[in-house]
């Protein structure tokens, strides 16, 4: 399903890549190969990392600061309840992503982590957010919203405890929430989609993020089709309500996401599938690393906490590169 909207960025990268991988690379306490390709055209695929120029954002804080401005009085004018500003971190580069993959596993291993590795391009991720998994009629999704950063004094229960008592991070929260039952429900028998896990709390490396689980049971008929229309995009990214959301999302953010804030994942023969949400994730194209990230927007939020907010969820990977 394509959403068509109004001043629709110029597409960079593939809009979709559907096919069965010709490598398998399981990573657990070794790497384990299993491909079908001769040796000497694999080896040609995993060359060493090299960086050829320092990160850059695209986006300073001044011109970050406008965006925000603009949105915030949108919110106001009641257009739109949260809205997510992306930044990019771009470099020239070539990377090795088994020799990446492997180093982020080790040091902040994440439910949606995955890597590919074609012949013009790569993508090395440790999202931690899964939009959807189907298996038989029940549906699950777990959106995040809520974010902080990690302190030597803080842990789980601190940060369970900072996220109830911050008024900003709750509206957040409960706002994609119900937009996500609402997804849910476009496709779930009435009366099942229910929340099994509320507000709880999972860590990461460098932050906390604030989680919520909610479940339905599948009409009858219902279609892979119908479930991808429903759920994506993801609005724990986006922001809500979608449309309007992505409508003035497109008239600010001067660059297309590419990969981020799309969905990888899998679809079985028996129409099982899982999705995640591409977020924490580097995309190599072309000899050019980018990664991005984005900060919720509602009527209580700071710009300058959103800005830095952004960099502490790219440091994972931004490290990777030293």
């Amino acid at each position: 399903m394509v959403l068509k909207l109004a001043n629709s960025l110029k597409i960079v990268f593939y809009k979709g890549v559907f096919y069965k991988p010709e490598t398998i690379i399981k990573i657990r306490d070794n790497i384990s190969i299993f491909s079908n390709k001769k040796k000497h055209e694999f080896n040609n695929y995993f060359k060493p990392t090299k960086i050829l120029s320092p990160f850059k954002l695209n986006i300073k804080y001044q011109k970050y600061k406008k965006i925000f401005d603009i949105f915030s009085k949108k919110i106001r004018q009641g257009e739109t309840y949260q809205i997510k500003i992306c930044t990019k971190y771009r470099n020239k580069s070539s990377i090795n992503p088994i020799n990446f993959f492997w180093r982020l596993m080790k040091s902040n291993a994440s439910p949606e982590s995955f890597m590919i590795r074609d012949k013009n391009y790569s993508i090395v991720s440790c999202s931690p957010e899964t939009l959807l998994l189907k298996k038989g009629n029940k549906i699950i999704t777990k959106p995040i919203a809520g974010t902080l950063r990690k302190s030597k004094k803080s842990n789980r229960s601190s940060a369970l405890k900072f996220f109830r008592n911050n008024i900003k991070e709750t509206k957040e929260h409960n706002m994609i929430v119900d937009m996500e039952r609402s997804d849910l429900s476009r496709v779930c028998v009435p009366g099942t989609v229910k929340i099994d896990k509320e507000k709880y709390v999972e860590e990461y490396r460098h932050l906390f993020h604030y989680v919520t689980t909610i479940s339905g049971s599948l009409l009858k008929g219902i279609t892979i089709k119908n479930i991808i229309k429903s759920m994506m995009p993801g609005g724990s990214v986006i922001g809500c309500p979608k449309v309007r959301t992505l409508e003035l999302l497109n008239q600010q953010e001067k660059e297309n996401r590419n990969i981020f804030t799309g969905s990888f994942g899998y679809i079985k023969f028996n129409k099982d599938m899982r999705f995640n949400i591409i977020i924490r994730s580097i995309l190599n194209y072309k000899n050019t690393s980018e990664i991005s990230a984005a900060s919720g927007v509602v009527l209580d939020s700071a710009a300058k906490k959103e800005f830095n907010e952004n960099f502490i969820k790219a440091k994972s990977l931004l490290e990777l590169f030293k």
